[in-house]
């Protein structure tokens, strides 16, 4: 029996479940749990190949009704996804808010970003791009300040756009090509058809607003900054693995034919500016959830840079670099909660902190040192691997600002060690901070991350290897000079 399809189904018939428990907080907890284990088995019993839901199959040379396609790599994506967001909904089984909604809202994001990988069909895709844009101003929306109801409802605001030319690009596709399967659609996008750029084009206008990238960046970092900090974690997740989906599907489609030069251009700039302004913002920032917001699409500058390249080499580091993103700066995000928890996120009103909680300050400094690209953490490997894959397609240029970027990032990082863990402050304050529990469920979810962190940073190849195939399948060398 093939278990693919559970990957979706199975979180949103949970979804279901778990919003007509309303009030019933005890089993919440339960199911919640049990949800979260089953969440991360489901990955490893899937077998690899298409999946074609209800019925459907190749019909005389054409592929009918929605199509999956499972490999190692989208497997190795998956799973990363599922280990976070086991982590976040064990972490907020511990928080006081409106559980049912917050599992419901996090199983449906799930399922969504698990379809938008798995997808080898340009219109569900879409479907499942649309319901995770809503249920990220959901989660958004938990936090119940005025500034999360704002910040949700820019993101909507946006998204009305967004996805309305989003949904016109695929319409440009499918009156050129006669198919809505991306396998199929690939087969006739070879002509010169003025709707065929025009549809690509409105792609991208869709990827730089799932993903965070410019002139969707703002928007994006004020989403994380005004969530609760486990939240943030899994929001910046499904940004990271939505940038991931819809530039494999571009890349399927479009990668290697002559115009697509254009838009390779625009890519890699797109993650350049990211990459650029997320860590300047981040300087600047004296909020602590708001410095990792910026930083959040900082890194999805590099992701999406990677993936632009186009190379198989690229696509490899991109695809890392994504992983190990969602894994050190959740860690980051439950940090950034666990210090709320005794003193709030404004950078300062905080200090003190090392001698009340070591292991916490140990572990998100590991975490700093993993996004500041410093050995032998998993930071280093995939930004090393993206410099390799610039200098390969002769942009050293590229290689220099991620260097840079990477510097600025380890400058702000330590800023904030300092200021929130180092920085002495008066008895008073400490006796405060002592009165104030640190939420043990997430420091469990930070010391297993922080745990991946050095682990794949010391052997990247449980990663990697699950990507060469499918990168190169995907990547080619036609913008190597």
């Amino acid at each position: 029996m093939n278990y693919l399809p559970m990957i979706i189904v199975f979180p949103l018939i949970m979804a279901i479940i778990m919003n007509l428990l309303h009030g019933k907080e005890r089993a919440v907890k339960y199911l919640t749990f049990i949800t979260a284990v089953i969440l991360i088995i489901l990955p490893f019993i899937s077998q690899y190949g298409y999946y074609y839901f209800g019925g459907h199959g190749v019909i005389d040379g054409w592929v009918s009704g929605i199509a999956y396609l499972y490999n190692p790599a989208k497997q190795a994506v998956i799973v990363t996804l599922s280990l976070i967001a086991s982590l976040v909904l064990i972490t907020g089984m511990g928080e006081k808010l409106k559980n049912n909604m917050f599992v419901t809202l996090s199983l449906m994001g799930f399922a969504s970003i698990s379809a938008i990988v798995l997808a080898d069909d340009i219109f569900n895709l879409y479907v499942f791009f649309e319901i995770v844009s809503i249920v990220q101003a959901g989660l958004v929306f938990l936090s119940g300040t005025e500034e999360a109801y704002k910040a949700g409802l820019r993101y909507m605001i946006m998204g009305n756009v967004a996805a309305a030319l989003m949904l016109l690009g695929i319409a440009f596709l499918l009156a050129s090509t006669g198919t809505l399967n991306i396998t199929d659609m690939k087969n006739y996008l070879l002509t010169d058809n003025p709707m065929i750029y025009g549809g690509l084009l409105l792609l991208i206008v869709g990827l730089a607003y799932g993903a965070g990238l410019p002139p969707f960046h703002n928007v994006k970092a004020d989403l994380y900054a005004r969530s609760k900090g486990f939240i943030s974690a899994m929001l910046q997740t499904y940004s990271k693995f939505v940038l991931v989906g819809l530039m494999i599907i571009i890349l399927k489609l479009f990668n290697g034919l002559d115009y697509f030069a254009s838009a390779h251009a625009v890519l890699i700039a797109l993650g350049v500016l990211a990459m650029v302004f997320g860590v300047v913002m981040a300087l600047l920032q004296s909020d602590y959830k708001k410095l990792l917001a910026y930083h959040a699409i900082s890194q999805g500058g590099y992701v999406a840079t990677g993936l632009a390249l186009g190379t198989p080499l690229g696509i490899v580091a991109g695809i890392f670099h994504a992983i190990n993103h969602v894994i050190y700066k959740s860690a980051l995000f439950l940090g950034a909660y666990i210090v709320s928890c005794k003193r709030g996120s404004n950078l300062h009103k905080l200090g003190g902190l090392l001698p009340l909680m070591p292991s916490v300050a140990f572990m998100v400094l590991c975490a700093k040192l993993a996004i500041s690209g410093i050995p032998p953490f998993n930071g280093f490997q995939s930004k090393w691997m993206l410099a390799q894959a610039a200098m390969q397609v002769n942009m050293p240029e590229v290689a220099i600002i991620m260097i840079i970027v990477s510097i600025g990032t380890f400058v702000s990082m330590m800023k904030a060690f300092y200021l929130i863990y180092l920085k002495p402050v008066d008895e008073k304050t400490l006796e405060e901070y002592q009165n104030r529990e640190v939420p043990k469920l997430a420091v469990f979810s930070l010391f297993v991350l922080t745990a991946l962190c050095i682990i794949i940073g010391i052997y990247p190849d449980i990663v990697t290897n699950y990507l060469w195939d499918y990168a190169k399948e995907l990547g080619v060398n036609h913008y190597l000079k």
